[in-house]
């Protein structure tokens, strides 16, 4: 198994797909993931003006926190293959909310991908994000087994 959770009852009531801590002893390649936003931009213009400035990015599902929280989980899970790996790799998530009102729809979606038991996780409200359009940001961190022959 990819992720071996543990939870402090004494801590709090267990939540339902919230993890305290996440271990992993499998070998592996460490893959870092920026934080991730629902932005799509035209294609690189040059290795100068990799996009242009005056072009206003699209912005997936505008002022739905929901579907912008499906959109970034599909590109994690693009990002991940693309590495080799899959969701199951991932051993911890940091979410960027800018209303934390939003939490349990943000938290629902989680569970839908990451199922009982998720990848330690934290989440922080922020005044911001990079567009003001954004209502979410999720940066990850995954182990993606080595190939071992």
């Amino acid at each position: 198994m990819a992720r071996v959770t543990f939870n402090d009852a004494d801590y709090c009531l267990p939540v339902p797909g919230f993890s305290h801590a996440v271990q992993s002893d499998r070998p592996g390649r460490h893959l870092f993931v920026s934080g991730l936003l629902t932005e799509r931009r035209g294609p690189v213009k040059d290795e100068v003006t990799w996009y242009d400035e005056n072009e206003e990015a699209t912005i997936a599902a505008e002022g739905d926190v929901e579907m912008q929280t499906r959109r970034i989980m599909e590109s994690l899970k693009r990002i991940l293959s693309e590495a080799g790996g899959t969701l199951d790799d991932v051993v911890r998530i940091v979410i960027y909310l800018v209303d934390l009102d939003h939490y349990m729809l943000v938290h629902k979606v989680r569970m839908e991908y990451f199922g009982d038991e998720p990848p330690a996780s934290t989440c922080v409200e922020v005044s911001r994000l990079y567009d003001p359009r954004q209502l979410i940001e999720i940066e990850a961190t995954a182990i993606i087994p080595s190939d071992i022959g």
